[in-house]
């Protein structure tokens, strides 16, 4: 009976309050906060929303790309389909790229990815762009964004209202408003000024990128010559320059992001137990470590480096206390963040402005307070849950793995199969409302946590044996695993399959090598660069 009187009629507009300037302040016009201003100017017909950004424009970030669900988020919510089709890239889903000491070419090396185009739509984004369209699309529907501005002191006194008070070209202006985002990314305003961000010390990467010109183009004469009956250029449908590229070694990876201008987003993310670039500046170790890599190197003959482009993070993941309270909250980065790769950065980010827009209006539309508080705590609770599971079950230690053909197919086709069953095709064939439920969001999803975290933690242990062994990447050559491709149907239960059987097979080498010791791949191990000495220990004066 609700829905239908929600379609066949217009919702009561919302009364905003006149004590308050504003009913929300959005700290950060980027996408998590421009899509948030978007959406409930969408939901809550009549609710005064100001944007508050910083730039006068957006800096170049890093190359991006989306996957399934943050796809659903911008081309079926916030309805982008056009935009995106237009003045972005498709992306031919993920492609990883393997090497050992019979590789010095691309043709050489063991690939996997899609050897047809996906089913479903993902794109590879140009964010500064994307940020100024979204944020363009919430001051056409009504919100008002306040630019360049910076928000220099907040107090928040729940229930009772905030203030915000910024400073413009034109002086400081204290905002009085009933609810506060923040949308700050790795700023995490809210968080930080109560002491409620936590460095993930468990995974312990950094990060280094910067935007390319003259990138070899991978479907191009360069790469797969000219002759189109040559089976390297006829293995795959998919264009591979449009994937999001994944350069591998033991604890690192190094991504190729296409861009709509004609630059490549090349970035380097570290273990940094394992592996530690050599060099003076970030650049300087960036450029060192992909002339290491001899198919970054193949591809970059001739490319030079955008001046002033380069941009690092020596710490990436962290956690954040809470999540959502009494008028206020976080969306996107802001939040937490856990690692770049399978790109799940913009799939937090729907996912947290789904719900907490949803927190939002209920409490805006006059939900009693012991409600929200319950409905608070409730979500905070799986949301820490869904952080904590996805870190451990997918991430934890999987850099031991990154490198080594066997191991990695094997956890990249068993994750993303679960992926698209858990939250792809629930989203794209049941309900948009599954944005509500992200992985690990629902009580007794401790059944899913336990054997997931287990095989992963099989694979890893089988990777560093074979690396103590000498035959990590032992089969990093000429290796192309032949299946189809990504849809919301069968293709899944098919990558599944596949994913299992390795594993079998997995298992049972590694089983055999108690029994007959393998003998070791000659040349260099795909550890590139090797990891420095170990510092001497400071002989005490007078000890010697």
């Amino acid at each position: 009976m609700k829905k239908a009187m929600s379609k066949g009629m217009m919702e009561a507009p919302f009364v905003p309050d006149p004590a308050f300037d504003t009913d929300v302040v959005v700290i950060g016009g980027a996408i998590a906060g421009a899509s948030t201003a978007v959406l409930l100017r969408r939901r809550i017909p009549g609710v005064r929303v100001t944007v508050i950004e910083k730039g006068e424009e957006f800096d170049w970030k890093v190359g991006e790309s989306t996957v399934e669900v943050s796809s659903y988020f911008l081309t079926r919510v916030l309805k982008l389909y056009d935009y995106l089709s237009r003045d972005q890239l498709p992306k031919q889903a993920f492609r990883y790229w393997f090497h050992n000491e019979n590789v010095t070419s691309l043709r050489e090396a063991s690939e996997v990815g899609p050897t047809q185009l996906a089913r479903t739509p993902s794109f590879q984004l140009d964010r500064a762009r994307l940020d100024e369209h979204v944020l363009g699309l919430a001051k056409s529907e009504g919100a008002e964004v306040m630019r360049p501005a910076k928000v220099v002191d907040f107090t928040l006194n729940g229930n009772e209202g905030n203030t915000v008070v910024v400073e413009t070209k034109e002086g400081r202006r204290t905002i009085r408003c009933r609810w506060v985002v923040d949308a700050t990314g790795r700023q995490a305003l809210l968080a930080r000024k109560r002491g409620g961000v936590k460095v993930n010390e468990a995974h312990p990467t950094a990060s280094i990128w910067v935007r390319y010109r003259g990138v070899k183009d991978m479907d191009g004469p360069e790469v797969v010559g000219t002759d189109p009956t040559d089976p390297f250029a006829r293995r795959t449908i998919a264009a591979r320059r449009l994937a999001t590229n994944h350069f591998t070694g033991w604890g690192y990876w190094i991504w190729f992001i296409p861009l709509k201008g004609g630059e490549t987003s090349v970035g380097l993310v570290w273990d940094k137990r394992l592996v530690s670039p050599e060099g003076t500046t970030p650049l300087d170790k960036l450029e060192k470590f992909l002339d290491a890599n001899p198919l970054t190197k193949e591809l970059l003959e001739h490319a030079e480096a955008i001046p002033d482009d380069c941009r690092y993070f020596g710490n990436l993941p962290y956690f954040v206390d809470t999540f959502v309270g009494p008028g206020w909250t976080c969306v996107g980065d802001a939040g937490g963040f856990i690692d770049p790769f399978y790109s799940p950065g913009l799939d937090q980010m729907a996912f947290s402005v789904h719900t907490r827009v949803e927190l939002i209006k209920m409490a805006l539309e006059g939900a009693p307070q012991e409600k929200m508080s319950m409905e608070y705590d409730l979500h905070n609770k799986r949301y820490h849950r869904f952080f904590k599971f996805f870190f451990e079950t997918i991430y934890q230690d999987k850099y031991h793995l990154m490198g080594d053909y066997d191991t990695m197919t094997t956890s990249f086709l068993i994750d993303t199969a679960l992926y698209y069953m858990v939250a792809v095709i629930p989203i794209y064939r049941w309900s948009a409302d599954r944005l509500s439920l992200p992985p690990f969001f629902q009580d007794g999803s401790e059944i899913a946590f336990y054997p997931m975290r287990f095989y992963q933690r099989r694979l890893i242990s089988i990777a560093k044996r074979k690396k103590e062994l000498g035959i990590y990447g032992n089969h990093n050559a000429g290796r192309v695993p032949g299946f189809v491709g990504f849809s919301v149907r069968s293709a899944a239960a098919v990558m599944l399959a596949h994913g299992l059987v390795r594993w079998v097979k997995a298992e049972a080498a590694n089983a055999w090598t108690y029994v007959v010791r393998p003998k070791p791949i000659g040349g260099p191990l795909p550890v590139m660069p090797p990891r420095p000495a170990p510092e001497a220990v400071p002989v005490p004066a007078g000890a010697a």
